[in-house]
C-alpha cells in the first residue's frame, strides 16, 4: 500500500466534492446498477466506484465487512472504515485497518465492535461512532474482553478500556489474555508466571504461578493453581489461596462443596470450605451423572451423592441415569435451563439402572433400590402421560409399576406404546383414557391390558386390534373379525369375512351373506336389528369431509347428529338415525354426510347449499360449487363468480369475485375482481383497493409490491404507500438480512435509487449496468 494519498487527474477531484455534490443535485454516472447489500457498482468518468446505501460516499474498493455492517474500504488508494449509517469513522488515509466485533443475539454483555487503523508501521484504535480512542502509537492493538483491548509496545503487552481507551495496565507484561477460570478477569504473564489482574487494571493475583485451572463446577467460587514444582492448591475468584499446593490435581467433585483431589492417582473429596480431605483418596476415575458423580475403582463403578456418600456401591458394570420418560441423563443443571420447549428441571424424576454381571436394577436416584436384581434389563415406559416399567428376563417381558408391583407378568415378547405403535394395535381413536389401556405382544399377536383395572380385557390371540371409537375395538385375526366393548366383552363374535363397524358408543353397522345376497344392518351392542338395507354400501372411510375441522377428517365415519348416510342406495338423500328410523331428504337430489349439525346439499338442477338435520338452508342452494380453502373455509362459487363461507354457513367473503388466493399462511387474501386485483384481511376489511394488476407479498418486511398496467410500487399492511405506484422498473436491493432498500428504479429515460422514505440517492443515470460492463 503506498502512503499518502494520490488524487487521480478529474475523478479524485469529484471524489473530493461528491459529498457537498450530493446535497446539492444528483451527479450523473455512466452507469449504475442495483444494491446487493451495502454497496451498489456504478461508474462514474470512466472509473468504477461503489455506492454506500446511506449515499453518503462511495469508495474504490471494499475490503472486509463487518458484524454490525461496518466496512472496511479503500479510497484514493488508502484505507479507511465506514459505519452502518455511512458515515466516515476511520478517514481514509490509512495504511490498513482492520474491524474487531462480536454480535452475539443469546448474550448481548459480550457484543463488542471497534476498529484498528495502521499508519507509518504503528496501530491505533476507534469505535464504530468514529471516536479515536488512542492515536497510532502501539506495535499491535487486538481485542481482549467486551470492554477491553490489548495493546502491544516494544514487546510488551497492557491493555486499555474499550469504551474510552484510557490506559487500564501498562504495556509491560509478556502476554495476556482473557482468563478461563475467572469471567472478567484478565490473565497476565511476567517472568514465565502468571498472574490475575480484574478489567480496571487492579491486580489480585500477582504473576508467581505456572497454571491456573478450573474443572467445570458452575457457580463456585474456586479454581485449581499449579506452582512451577507441578503442585496444585485451590484459590478463589478473590485471589485468596485456600489450600496449599499438595496435591497433583483437581476435577469436579459430587457437589459445590466438594471438589475431587488426586494424589497419587487417586482421588478422594476434599471440602471447598475449609480445605478438609473429607473422602480419603481411594477412586480411580469419576465422572458427571447428571447431578450426580458416578465413580471406578478400576472397571467397577459406583455413584455418590452431593456429601460423597456412595449411594450405589462401586461393584457395578455399568450405571445410566434416566429421566422420567427413560431418556439417559448426562448433565442436569442446578437451575432450570430452557431445552427447545422443555426445560431441565421437567425431566424429573431421576432412576439410575444399575447392570452387574447379567443383572440389571433399578434405583432411585437416592439409592433406594425399587426391583430385585433379578431381571436381565429394566426399561422406564413412559405412556400418555403415565409411566411405567418394562422389566426383562430370558427374552420375555413384563410390566411394573415403581414400587416394584408387577401389574403384568414376564412373559410377553413386547408393548405397543406412543413411541412405537407397533404389533398391529391402533389406539389413534381410544378416547381420552386411552392411557389405562396398552397392547401387549406374543409373537405377531396383540392384546389389551388395562393397567387400570390390572386385568387383560382382550386376550393375546389377534393379528390386529384397532379401536374404531372410545367404547369399542375392532379385533382380526387373518380373514375374521370380531367387535369388543373397552371391557373386554364380545359384541361380535368372530366371523369369517366378517364386516363389522362401530359408528357410535352403542351402534354397529354389519354386513350380512345369505345365499350369497348381502344385507348391511344397524344393529345395538346387544344385536338387535334397528334398521337393514340390501344396497347400503358401507365403508368408514368413505364419507364426505368437506364440513370437518382439519384434525378430525382421518378418522372414521360415526353418527354426526344422530343421522347416518345410507350410501350406495339409488337415492343420494336417504339417512338413518341412532333408533333405525330413515330420514329422506325430499328436496334434495344429493345430501353429504352430516357434522355439527350441518351438511352439503344438492338439487337435480345442480345447485348447492348447506342444510341442517331439520331440513333447514342454513346457506341457500344456488351454488354452482363448494370446495375446501385453507381447511378454515369454503370456497363457493355461483355464475363464475367466487366467495368464501365459514364452516357453519356463515358468509366470510361475498360471491363478487374471479378469483381468491391466501398469502401463504398470513391472514391476508387476494382478490380479483373485474380485473383487477386487491388485498383483504382476515376480517374481510379492504387493506388494498381493487385496483392493481399484480400483487406480491414480501412476508419478512411486511410490504406489497404492487402494478398498475406498467407501472410498479409498494403499498405497506395498512395500505399506506411506501413507493408510489410511477415507476417502470423497482428492483430491490439482495441484501442477505432481507432489506429491500435502496431500490434501483427506473422512470422514463433515468434509473437512480430510493431510500426506505421514497427519497432519492444522489446518483442517476441513463444507462443500466449490463453484462459487457
Amino acid at each position: 500500500m503506498k502512503k499518502g494519498i494520490r488524487i487521480s487527474l478529474g475523478v479524485g477531484a469529484w471524489l473530493l466534492i461528491a459529498s457537498t455534490a450530493f446535497a446539492q443535485a444528483p451527479a450523473t454516472a455512466d452507469y449504475i446498477d442495483g444494491f446487493d447489500g451495502e454497496f451498489a457498482p456504478v461508474m462514474i468518468n470512466k472509473q468504477p466506484q461503489f455506492l454506500h446505501r446511506s449515499g453518503k460516499i462511495m469508495v474504490d474498493k471494499i475490503e472486509r465487512f463487518g458484524s454490525y455492517r461496518t466496512v472496511i474500504a479503500v479510497k484514493h488508494d488508502a484505507y479507511g472504515a465506514i459505519n452502518n449509517q455511512g458515515t466516515v469513522i476511520a478517514p481514509f488515509k490509512y495504511d490498513e485497518v482492520n474491524i474487531f466485533d462480536e454480535k452475539d443475539k443469546e448474550h448481548p454483555e459480550k457484543n463488542y465492535c471497534f476498529i484498528t487503523v495502521r499508519l507509518n508501521g504503528e496501530t491505533g484504535a476507534i469505535d464504530s461512532m468514529g471516536n479515536v480512542l488512542c492515536p497510532p502509537e502501539y506495535n499491535e492493538i487486538d481485542a481482549l474482553s467486551p470492554r477491553t483491548f490489548k495493546v502491544k509496545q516494544n514487546g510488551l503487552y497492557g491493555f486499555c478500556d474499550m469504551k474510552t481507551g484510557k490506559l487500564l495496565l501498562a504495556p509491560r507484561y509478556e502476554d495476556i489474555h482473557k482468563s478461563y477460570v475467572i469471567d472478567n478477569v484478565i490473565e497476565i504473564k511476567q517472568q514465565g508466571r502468571l498472574g490475575l489482574a480484574l478489567e480496571d487494571g487492579t491486580i489480585i493475583v500477582p504473576p508467581g504461578y505456572k497454571d491456573f485451572r478450573g474443572w467445570g463446577e458452575d457457580g463456585t467460587d474456586l479454581f485449581s493453581y499449579f506452582t512451577a514444582a507441578g503442585k496444585c492448591g485451590l484459590m478463589n475468584k478473590q485471589g485468596k489461596v485456600v489450600t496449599e499446593a499438595l496435591y497433583d490435581d483437581f476435577n469436579r467433585g459430587p457437589s459445590k462443596e466438594l471438589v475431587g483431589a488426586t494424589v497419587q492417582g487417586k482421588i478422594g473429596f476434599l471440602q471447598t470450605s475449609d480445605g478438609v480431605m473429607k473422602v480419603p483418596p481411594q477412586y480411580t476415575r469419576t465422572q458427571q451423572l447428571g447431578h450426580l458423580l458416578q465413580v471406578w475403582k478400576g472397571n467397577k463403578c459406583g455413584v455418590v451423592d452431593a456429601t460423597g456418600k456412595e449411594i450405589i456401591p462401586v461393584e457395578n458394570d455399568e450405571i445410566t441415569l434416566m429421566d422420567a420418560r427413560g431418556d439417559g441423563v448426562y448433565n442436569v443443571p442446578s437451575v432450570a435451563v430452557s431445552a427447545g420447549q422443555r426445560s431441565y428441571a421437567d425431566r424429573g424424576p431421576y432412576y439410575l439402572l444399575v447392570k452387574k454381571a447379567k443383572a440389571a436394577a433399578l434405583y432411585t436416584d437416592a439409592g433406594k433400590q425399587l426391583f430385585p436384581s433379578e431381571y436381565d434389563d429394566v426399561k422406564i415406559l413412559p405412556y400418555y402421560g403415565k409411566t411405567y416399567v418394562a422389566v426383562v428376563k430370558n427374552g420375555k417381558c413384563g410390566l411394573a409399576d415403581f414400587s416394584g408391583h408387577l401389574l403384568l407378568p414376564v412373559q410377553f415378547d413386547g408393548f405397543s406404546t406412543e413411541r412405537s405403535q407397533n404389533g398391529g394395535y391402533d389406539d389413534d381413536y381410544a378416547g381420552d383414557d386411552k392411557n389405562n389401556f396398552i397392547g401387549v405382544m406374543k409373537g405377531e399377536r396383540v392384546g389389551v391390558y388395562n393397567v387400570a383395572a390390572g386385568k387383560m380385557v382382550i386376550p393375546v390371540r389377534y393379528s390386529e386390534i384397532r379401536w374404531q371409537n372410545a367404547e369399542i375395538l375392532h379385533l382380526s385375526a387373518g380373514d375374521s373379525s370380531a367387535l369388543a366393548d373397552k371391557s373386554g366383552n364380545i359384541l361380535r363374535p368372530m366371523t369369517q369375512y366378517g364386516f363389522y363397524d362401530a359408528v357410535a358408543a352403542n351402534r354397529i353397522v354389519e354386513k350380512r351373506y345369505t345365499n350369497s345376497e348381502g344385507n348391511t344392518l344397524l344393529i345395538d351392542k346387544a344385536g338387535n336389528i334397528l334398521y337393514e338395507n340390501q344396497y347400503w354400501e358401507f365403508n368408514a372411510n368413505n364419507y364426505n369431509r368437506l364440513l370437518m375441522p382439519k384434525d378430525r377428517k382421518n378418522s372414521p365415519l360415526q353418527f354426526s347428529n344422530g343421522l347416518l348416510k345410507v350410501r350406495g342406495y339409488s337415492r343420494e338423500n336417504l339417512f338413518v338415525d341412532s333408533t333405525g328410523k330413515p330420514h329422506v331428504f325430499e328436496d334434495y337430489a344429493y345430501v353429504g354426510d352430516f357434522y355439527n349439525g350441518l351438511a352439503v346439499a344438492g338439487k337435480e338442477n345442480g345447485h348447492y347449499g348447506i342444510i341442517n338435520e331439520k331440513k333447514e338452508e342454513v346457506y341457500p342452494v344456488v351454488l354452482d360449487d363448494i370446495a375446501s380453502f385453507e381447511d378454515e373455509l369454503l370456497q363457493i362459487k355461483k355464475d363464475g363468480k367466487v366467495g368464501l363461507l365459514r364452516k357453519d354457513g356463515t358468509l366470510f367473503l361475498p360471491i363478487e369475485y374471479e378469483g381468491i388466493d391466501r398469502i401463504y399462511d398470513t391472514t391476508f387474501y387476494v382478490v380479483t375482481r373485474d380485473g383487477k386485483k386487491g388485498v383483504l384481511n382476515a376480517t374481510g376489511k379492504l387493506v388494498l383497493p381493487l385496483e392493481y394488476d399484480e400483487i406480491r407479498y414480501n412476508r419478512g418486511i411486511q410490504l406489497f409490491d404492487v402494478t398498475k398496467g406498467d407501472k410498479s410500487g409498494i403499498v405497506d399492511v395498512y395500505g399506506k404507500t411506501v413507493i408510489p405506484v410511477e415507476y417502470d422498473d423497482v428492483d430491490k436491493n439482495r441484501d442477505w438480512n432481507g432489506d429491500i432498500f435502496p431500490l434501483f428504479v427506473k422512470q422514463g429515460e433515468w434509473y437512480f435509487y430510493l431510500d426506505k422514505d421514497g427519497k432519492e440517492l444522489p446518483v442517476k443515470s441513463k444507462k443500466k449496468k449490463g453484462y459487457d460492463n
